[in-house]
């Protein structure tokens, strides 16, 4: 009566026994394939925009102000794509090559402004989300702002970016009444 050996010990069996000049050099060749691809191959981080140089706050963003990187893990809040970062300006200065994440803009663009406006309906105002685009019109009719961006909403007060003269007119209306605002 034969006992099979089991695949541990044929295992033992074949580390025992010393390897031949061929395996050996079959193996050196593995390893040695083995590193250059590892040594080539490519990159796969995570691409986010940092700063080219230092950069100032308050000054619209160029293209040049900019530089794709690859990062090893991703950062919360970057970009990847310099359309989403030209012409926006920074809120605090920013040393080269350090990421732009969203917190790092300032919050509106220096052409513009931001306004509190009080609306006539509060149950607009429960509608209205952040993001929107609204019209925002007088007790008169009068149009004062077109196309003007909710920043955010608390109860029937709106904070609205629009260009930095109508919101001035904005602010100065909605200081004596109530304003209304058209969703787009």
């Amino acid at each position: 009566m034969t006992i099979s050996p089991t695949l541990p010990d044929k295992l033992r069996t074949l580390l025992r026994r010393p390897l031949s000049v061929a395996w050996r050099r079959f193996l050196a060749l593995g390893l040695t394939l083995l590193a250059l691809a590892t040594f080539f191959w490519p990159d796969v981080g995570h691409p986010t925009l940092v700063a080219s140089r230092d950069l100032p706050a308050g000054i619209p963003l160029s293209a040049a102000d900019l530089r794709l990187v690859s990062l090893p893990s991703p950062v919360a809040g970057t970009f990847a794509n310099s359309t989403d970062l030209v012409g926006r300006p920074l809120a605090a200065p920013t040393r080269a090559g350090i990421p732009l994440t969203d917190l790092a803009l300032a919050s509106t663009p220096p052409n513009q402004a931001a306004a509190a406006v009080q609306l006539a309906d509060q149950a607009l105002a429960a509608v209205i989300r952040p993001g929107a685009r609204v019209d925002v019109i007088s007790q008169s009719g009068e149009v004062l702002a077109e196309n003007a961006t909710v920043r955010e909403t608390q109860g029937q007060v709106v904070v609205l970016t629009l260009p930095r003269l109508n919101a001035t007119r904005v602010a100065a209306m909605s200081l004596d009444q109530a304003l209304a605002v058209t969703l787009r």
